[in-house]
């Protein structure tokens, strides 16, 4: 009769189920796991965009330069007319400063008088919201003292791009120089 009992005891016991501390505790455990991938996903969401803007800046900094390279290679500028504005009045053909994204006028540069007043479109399909600057800066011989090199000038593009607070910049450094 003992062992009946024991049995039923042990057998009820088995039948019960989770308590409602155990659900409770399943439940939390649950909860900030996918709270764990949600905010996850929502980071790399953010990191895909950023790399996308930072993507388009990169390209948009090389097609700059590579549009000052074409120009010179083709001989439809003078050396003397890669300056900035501010720099050479009469021959300086660059605007200074942080100029919108318009697109490229007659002469194919960007950041010139010339640009027309649509802005560019980027690979999504929108205009594109970043601003962008090029600033020429004469190249020094090295020596005591210091000589411009009257043939080299390097050629700073700045890209500042994002939204609201989230504003960053990309920049790329080459040299020119007046030989082909």
């Amino acid at each position: 009769m003992a062992m009946k009992r024991a049995c039923r005891v042990a057998k009820n016991r088995a039948d019960e189920g989770f308590s409602l501390l155990e659900v409770i505790i399943s439940i939390v455990v649950l909860t900030v796991g996918v709270i764990g991938l949600l905010a996850a996903f929502a980071a790399s969401v953010a990191t895909l965009n950023q790399s996308r803007e930072d993507a388009i800046a990169r390209q948009e900094a090389q097609q700059f330069i590579e549009g000052i390279y074409a120009a010179r290679n083709t001989a439809s500028l003078n050396f003397d007319n890669f300056q900035n504005v501010s720099q050479d009045p009469v021959n300086g053909l660059f605007k200074d400063g942080m100029q919108p994204a318009n697109q490229a006028g007659p002469d194919g540069l960007m950041n010139t008088a010339d640009d027309l007043a649509d802005l560019e479109i980027g690979p999504n399909g929108k205009t594109l919201t970043l601003q962008r600057k090029i600033e020429f800066t004469p190249f020094f011989l090295p020596g005591p003292p210091p000589i411009v090199d009257p043939n080299m000038r390097q050629v700073a593009i700045t890209i500042e791009y994002g939204s609201g607070n989230q504003k960053r910049t990309y920049q790329e450094v080459t040299y020119i120089s007046s030989y082909r």
